[in-house]
């Protein structure tokens, strides 16, 4: 159903170059018995101005089939001052052509300018067909009665003259000529099941096209803007029964639910809305679809939802009983598991009960089933089905989108058929239904800020159809947070999660460590990628690095008594796995001190410092390999201008600031009682806090300063350059703004700088209360009243829309975006 919009917008690009006509019936009587396709100009000059400025158009423009199309109808260019008329496409074996019928005066453009030109005079039972010849371009033209027939081929325009008198006109064609609405500024008439317009199809097409069993014919009219692509028109499935569209016959429309259910963050959702399963089940049959022993159990079923989601689909059956459904479902189930508040089932494999939507949903299978009030949900995995019913109960679903929002304000509330996708799933639903060549067409097109919607609705023997491509409009509300995904786990989590960059996409992944040192990669839908066990419990934060320079990413890090670096897919890289005697490695440091990839790894334990390079030797060059005294956490390294300096901090208070050979580079005479928090560079300067709740600042001089804050001992602080945090009881203060917040037990503030902007985020641990402010100090509003602390941010869809994670619990992680 979705192909419908293609087929319409991909012919209307053809007109970049030109067209026109209009007239009487008659002039249905020299249009080729083989046309496939039949615009309906009104308003010619309109039309091009409108496709001129069309982002749309000018994305799909230069590539197939559109590029095709063009060339085909390159010589109507040289016709001038063309204002109403009919362009119709049809095709042979070898060749698309076109012939335009129009009560216009033919007139050629700038025929003295024009280069390498002829005109030749031909005959044909007694009429004149004029052949021109004009630069590449060969066309032939004859004028009937009252009108000018141009056309690309001679046979096709001997055929018609042959043909005017005597054919019949399609009676479809007649009714889209007479209904055709004149106020738009085209009408387009498709004839997409005889046989005899399937060569037009595998022109553009490809061999692999698969439209023929949609509908007979499809009528539209043509609305653009300058972001917009509007078609709406009626369908009919007329001739034969085995018509996709019969499956809906004398069914009547409701209105679409399961947007309310399906993930926000779905590719596509489509739904089909069935007022009498049994109806549907009668005209299934009746177009040579098998019945089945289970069509039965479905009777209760109303609407059948489909959502593209983290690469799996996932299926929605709402009824307006459920018992039926699931006395089957209980008996075909091989386990049960608790997931909040609900269930979920493992099913047997390969259950026949999805049979008879085959015609609606292609031939899938699902392995897990839950349900929520009255609709069923199933997937392929488990940890999909989770992430969808964490969605529903934080309210991120499909109908809160953008995306949906746009399409929803152009389509009426009730179908028989609704589709809204994003592009990628777009071209994901053109893949499986219409052709691989327009899917591609599609992914090249760039349209990543559009929607794509379609709507059929049954009535009476009709199918009304609304098609848009419209760019997604900006939401209105800003600063609001929703959950993205939320993963729980068997066992409770020893590290905090983290983002990952995924070298292959750029987006963001998740990699987390449980107590029982299994380690997790996790996709941007919250799908456990792979997992990996080790020997110990990862040391800080897992590092990303490039180790072969070839844009593929690798992670490093240390455990208490290892130090490994593993792919992508989670392999150990070699000769990265080196072990430790006696253990108490401090979290691993990674400098690339030029950004040039010539990484430096520095792995510190006890008063040891030993510093690998990218093949796994000890840099010899590096003096430092013993300190003064134990060093109590990773090193730092910080550029200021155009010199290095890595820092220690050292069990006897001691400060050790070393240049990139392990020379000092500042002598820091005093001696400090370190926080747990890390140093931070701050106004150019090594900023830090002690126990006693001192905050320290010493230059690239030596030169220390202090103020007594008088924090407490637990306090937290984190910055960046120009921005510091400082969590203080319950006082947070961002850039000596002060902010009193309620009684509780706060984590450390985290600052995170992304797109531009900064924002500051502290949890209260004891009252489960999470809060976040920009760098001004002012609150995001509408945040969720759960969780731990914000561990994490990044732009995990690569949406330009910040997200982050925290742990929600002991085992589980969620990750929230801000608008």
């Amino acid at each position: 159903m979705r192909h419908t919009l293609l087929f319409a917008a991909l012919l209307l690009l053809c007109f970049s170059c030109s067209t026109k006509t209009e007239s009487e019936n008659s002039i249905l009587e020299l249009v080729p018995t083989n046309a496939s396709f039949v615009f309906k100009i009104n308003d010619f000059e309109t039309l091009i101005n409108e496709l001129s400025s069309n982002e749309i158009f000018d994305a799909l423009e230069g590539q197939e089939p559109f590029i095709q199309i063009k060339k085909s109808i390159t010589s109507l260019k040289y016709i001038a001052d063309k204002k109403k008329g009919l362009l119709a496409f049809s095709s042979d074996s070898t060749l698309i052509e076109y012939t335009y019928i129009t009560t216009d005066s033919l007139k050629i453009r700038d025929g003295d300018s024009l280069q390498n030109k002829s005109i030749e005079t031909l005959s044909y039972d007694n009429l004149k067909i004029i052949k021109y010849e004009i630069e590449n371009s060969i066309f032939y033209s004859i004028h009937l009665d009252n009108y000018w027939v141009i056309s690309s081929s001679q046979t096709l325009l001997q055929n018609i003259i042959t043909a005017a008198e005597t054919s019949a006109i399609d009676e479809s064609l007649q009714q889209f000529y007479n209904v055709a609405n004149k106020d738009k500024v085209m009408n387009i008439w498709l004839n997409i099941h005889d046989e005899n317009y399937k060569p037009l199809f595998d022109h553009l097409l490809g061999a692999d096209q698969n439209i023929s069993n949609f509908a007979s014919t499809i009528s539209l009219d043509l609305t653009l803007n300058d972001t917009e692509i509007s078609l709406n028109g009626i369908a009919q499935a007329n001739g034969t029964k085995n018509l996709f569209l019969n499956l809906f016959k004398n069914t009547k429309p409701i209105q679409n639910k399961t947007s309310i259910l399906a993930p926000s963050d779905a590719e596509y959702l489509t739904s089909f809305g069935l007022d009498d399963f049994k109806l549907y089940t009668a005209n299934k049959i009746a177009i040579n679809q098998p019945a089945t022993t289970l069509d039965s159990l479905l009777n209760t079923v109303e609407e059948i939802g489909v959502a593209d989601y983290d690469n799996e689909h996932v299926l929605f059956l709402r009824t307006f009983g459920t018992e039926t459904l699931l006395d089957y479902i209980n008996e075909e189930k091989i386990s049960t598991e608790e997931f909040g508040s609900n269930e979920i089932w493992g099913l047997k494999p390969n259950l026949k009960i999805f049979e008879p939507l085959i015609p609606l949903i292609g031939e899938h299978t699902f392995e897990y089933a839950s349900i929520i009030e009255n609709t069923f949900l199933f997937s392929t995995s488990k940890s999909t089905l989770e992430s969808v019913i964490s969605k529903i109960k934080t309210g991120d679903t499909f109908d809160k989108t953008n995306l949906f929002k746009n399409a929803e304000n152009k389509l009426t509330s009730s179908s028989s058929v609704l589709s809204i996708s994003n592009s990628k799933g777009f071209s994901s639903l053109l893949e499986k239904s219409v052709s691989k060549t327009l899917a591609e067409t599609f992914r090249e097109s760039n349209l990543n800020d559009y929607v794509f919607g379609t709507q059929i609705i049954a009535d009476a023997g009709f199918f009304h159809t609304n098609f848009i491509i419209k760019k997604i409009t900006a939401e209105e509300n800003s600063n609001s947070v929703s959950s993205v995904f939320e993963v729980k786990f068997d066992t409770d989590l020893a590290t905090l999660p983290q983002f990952v960059t995924n070298h292959s996409n750029g987006r963001k992944e998740i990699i987390v460590q449980d107590q029982e040192n299994m380690l997790y990669l996790i996709s941007n839908s919250g799908k456990i990628l792979w997992k990996k066990q080790l020997n110990g419990t990862i040391q800080g934060k897992v590092q990303q690095v490039d180790l072969f320079k070839n844009g593929k990413l690798q992670l490093a890090f240390t455990t208490n008594n290892e130090f490994l670096i593993l792919d992508r897919t989670g392999k150990e890289v070699e000769p990265f796995t080196k072990k430790f005697s006696g253990g108490n490695l401090n979290p691993l440091a990674v400098f690339d001190y030029e950004g040039r990839k010539n990484y430096r790894f520095v792995v510190t334990q006890d008063k040891k410092v030993l510093m690998y390079d990218g093949k796994g030797d000890i840099v010899k060059g590096f003096t430092y390999d013993t300190a003064e005294a134990s060093i109590v956490a990773a090193p730092q390294h910080f550029r200021i201008g155009k010199k290095d300096y890595i820092v220690f901090k050292l069990e006897n208070g001691q400060l050790k600031i070393t240049n990139r050979v392990g020379k000092t580079r500042v002598n820091v005479k005093d001696k400090f009682s370190f926080s747990d928090n890390d140093i931070k560079l701050y106004q150019n300067k090594f900023t830090f806090t002690s126990v006693e709740g001192i905050l320290y600042q010493i230059d690239t001089q030596g030169k220390i300063s202090s103020s007594n804050l008088n924090l407490a001992k637990d306090h937290g602080i984190d910055a960046t350059s120009k921005t510091l945090a400082i969590m203080n009881d319950n006082v947070l203060t961002i850039r000596d703004k002060k902010i009193q917040l309620e009684l509780g037990v706060y984590s450390k503030p985290t600052v995170f700088y992304l797109n531009d902007k900064i924002y500051v985020s502290v949890t209260d641990i004891q009252n489960q209360k999470i809060y976040l402010f920009d760098s001004q100090a002012e609150s995001i509003p509408n945040f969720p009243i759960f969780g731990s602390s914000v561990i994490d941010m990044a732009d995990i869809n690569a949406n330009k829309q910040p997200e982050f994670v925290f742990k929600d619990q002991e085992n589980s992680i969620r990750v929230f975006k801000i608008r």
